[in-house]
This record gives C-alpha cells, sequence and structure tokens, in this order.
C-alpha cells in the first residue's frame, strides 16, 4: 500500500489551480479552524474565509499547516488512490464520470490529479468538469432563491386574506350570538303571550280561542326562526371558506419549508471556488469568502426600487462585492454623490425607475473618475444579476 501511494503527489506537489477547488471540497469550514487551531493560530477574531487564507497561503511547501492537510485529505481519499493506481486514463475517466454524478467529486478529485500518471487531457477534463458544475450551481441557487422569495409573497397574501375572513367570521359568530339571544327572549316572551291568551280566553270567550292573535304570533316565531336559519347557513358558508384558507396556508407553507431545504442543501454542496479569472483564486472558498465572484468590488447602484435595497445587497455581497446604495434623488447631496461614484469599481443604473438628471449626472462623473457604468433597462432582481455576471465586453457602457 505505501508503495502505491508513492506515487501520489502531496497537497503542496500538485498544480496550483488545482488546489483551492480540492480544500475546498473535502474541508469543512469547521475542518479549516481546527487545523488552524492545532498549529497555533489566534483564530478568535478571523473570519471564516481567512481560515481559507491561511492554509491555501501554506500549500507551496512542506510545513506543519500543509502537512496536516495532506494527512487529512489522503487519508479521505486512501482507498481512491489505492483503487486507481495502475488503471488507464479510461478506466479512471469512468470512475471519475460515476463519482461525479453523485457529488462526491472530494476524494475523487484529489486522486486523480495527485496520481502521476495520470494524463493531461484527463486533467484538463477533470478541472473543466469540476469547474462547469459550480456554474451550474451557482445559476440553480439563484432561481430556488427567485422562486423563495415569490412564494414568501404568496404566503403573505394567503395569511391577509386568513385574517380578513377570520375577522368576518368572528363578526358573524358575535352576530349569531346576538341573534341567539333575541330568539331566546322572543321565545319567553311568547310562552308569556301564550299564556296570557289563555287566560284572556277562559276569562271572556270560555271554550273559543282567538285564532287571528295566535297566527299572527306564529308567524313571528316562523320568521325568527326562518332568520336564524339564514345566520347559521352563513356561519357554516364562512366556516368552509375558513378550512379551505388554512389548506390554502399549510400548502403554502410546506412548499416554501422544501424550497428553503432546496436551497440550503445547494448551498451546502456548492463549495469549491468557480472563478477561473478570479485573482485571488488559491484563496477563493464560496462557502464563506466575500471575493468569490467580484473579488471584492465596489458596487454602488444608482436608483432603481428602494423596498429591493436588500435583495440587490444579497445578490452582490453573495457574490463577494462590496455595495453602496443612492435612490437617485440628488437634492443637495452632489457632492457625497461624486465621492462615492469615485471609490467605487462599478456603477449599476437602472434608467427605468431613476430621474433623468441622475442618469446623466451619473455618465458625467463615470467619464470624469473613469469608472465602469452599466445601465440597465429594468431595475428587477434578474437584470441586476446579469450585470453583475456578464462579461465586460457585452455590458452596457457609457
Amino acid at each position: 500500500m505505501s508503495d502505491i501511494l508513492l506515487k501520489f503527489m502531496n497537497i503542496w506537489e500538485v498544480e496550483t489551480h488545482f488546489k483551492c477547488p480540492v480544500v475546498g471540497a473535502m474541508l469543512s469550514v469547521e475542518k479549516h479552524k481546527n487545523i488552524l487551531k492545532k498549529c497555533g493560530y489566534d483564530i478568535k477574531r478571523m473570519k471564516p474565509y481567512e481560515y481559507h487564507q491561511q492554509i491555501m497561503a501554506k500549500l507551496y511547501d512542506e510545513n506543519n499547516v500543509s502537512v496536516k492537510v495532506n494527512n487529512f485529505i489522503r487519508n479521505k481519499a486512501r482507498k481512491l488512490m489505492s483503487r486507481i493506481a495502475g488503471l488507464p486514463d479510461q478506466d479512471i475517466r469512468a470512475l471519475w464520470k460515476e463519482h461525479l454524478e453523485t457529488g462526491n467529486v472530494g476524494p475523487m478529485m484529489y486522486a486523480v490529479i495527485s496520481y502521476e500518471d495520470t494524463g493531461i487531457d484527463l486533467l484538463q477534463d477533470v478541472f473543466g468538469e469540476v469547474h462547469m458544475q459550480a456554474h451550474a450551481n451557482m445559476t440553480e441557487i439563484f432561481h430556488v432563491r427567485q422562486k423563495q422569495v415569490q412564494a414568501d409573497e404568496n404566503l403573505a397574501q394567503q395569511k391577509k386574506k386568513i385574517t380578513l375572513k377570520n375577522e368576518k367570521f368572528k363578526t358573524l359568530v358575535a352576530a349569531r350570538k346576538s341573534d341567539a339571544r333575541k330568539i331566546s327572549l322572543l321565545q319567553t316572551e311568547n310562552l308569556q303571550l301564550k299564556k296570557r291568551i289563555s287566560e284572556l280566553e277562559n276569562m271572556f270567550h270560555p271554550g273559543k280561542k282567538p285564532e287571528n292573535a295566535i297566527h299572527c304570533l306564529e308567524q313571528k316565531i316562523a320568521d325568527r326562526e326562518q332568520d336564524l336559519k339564514a345566520e347559521q347557513e352563513k356561519i357554516r358558508i364562512m366556516e368552509r371558506e375558513k378550512r379551505s384558507l388554512q389548506i390554502d396556508l399549510f400548502s403554502s407553507r410546506s412548499e416554501n419549508e422544501l424550497m428553503r431545504k432546496q436551497f440550503q442543501a445547494m448551498v451546502t454542496g456548492f463549495t469549491f471556488c468557480t472563478s477561473i479569472d478570479c485573482p485571488n483564486e488559491d484563496y477563493c472558498i464560496k462557502e464563506a469568502c466575500p471575493q468569490y465572484k467580484l473579488c471584492a468590488k465596489r458596487v454602488f447602484m444608482v436608483g432603481g426600487i428602494t423596498k429591493m435595497k436588500s435583495f440587490y445587497k444579497d445578490i452582490i455581497e453573495n457574490a463577494g462585492g462590496e455595495f453602496h446604495y443612492h435612490d437617485g434623488y440628488l437634492k443637495a447631496g452632489k457632492a457625497n454623490f461624486e465621492a462615492k461614484v469615485k471609490r467605487c469599481d462599478m456603477v449599476l443604473c437602472p434608467v427605468n425607475c431613476n430621474s433623468h438628471n441622475a442618469c446623466l449626472r451619473v455618465k458625467k462623473l463615470c467619464n470624469k473618475h473613469n469608472k465602469t457604468v452599466k445601465f440597465l433597462n429594468s431595475s428587477s432582481l434578474s437584470a441586476v444579476s446579469q450585470a453583475l455576471f456578464i462579461p465586460e465586453n457585452e455590458a452596457i457602457v457609457n
């Protein structure tokens, strides 16, 4: 076994561009933290992405950090290393495809890229497939986020409807109780009247009943009973509507929870860098690194829908950018506005939700300070996402 493992390179010996994906795929944030702590690092004030930076900085030669990382990774990949040793590239490629489909790529990726006899074509395919799979996961994450926002909005609407229905139901219940009290009083009064009529009959007309008076009273009682039945029917209808809304609410909650779990599972599974153009490629980790997509660029957004500011911020900061915002109403704050433009790396300006003066001011200041500006036809989240992640030569600039 030891002779076989000699044919596999240590982590500090593999190609630079493979180190970050391997470490990101095999070491959790907690494992990053534990390795640094055992090597004497003060991790109390470190952020999660700084754990990754410190470890990646030590993977270029043999030292206490790189040895611990290497031992952990090789222990995880030991069985696969032994399995592919001596196999031709064709068989190794088939085994790689099998692990890629199941999503368990970390140990297999290290075994392939550290094996000294692995062919160049297979190495290129492994890197490309891992990179493109990561891009696909990112697209799906944004799609799930959009569905989640829509589900939250639908849930809020259903809650509002149920609240209104409950208020109506409470009003009808109160009316029913009031009617019940009135009916009870009328029934008591009716009994008393019947008793009084019977007494009068015996007093003035022994053996004869005033049929007209009795008929009138009976008609009043029948009318009251009819009114009661109508109110009871209304209450039954409201109860059915309430049960229907409760079912809709439960369904919406279940769907929303399922989407949250799917989104969390995707975020947890997406654990390695995808940007081959990122200057911090060797230090990137998707789980926590703010330099993942925008490389810590300052993005200044002018205009858009103010209520969606938090969603714009999530898109930019989750991609590694630093978010700044201005609602587009310049008023007397032109000096502060220019300072923000001067400080940023990129300006986003939706033209459909902005003032004409703000758009002209943005264009003038970006020309003056040589800043990249993208004028968006829409202030939607998808428009902002496309503006951030399409290539620069396809952007709509000044």
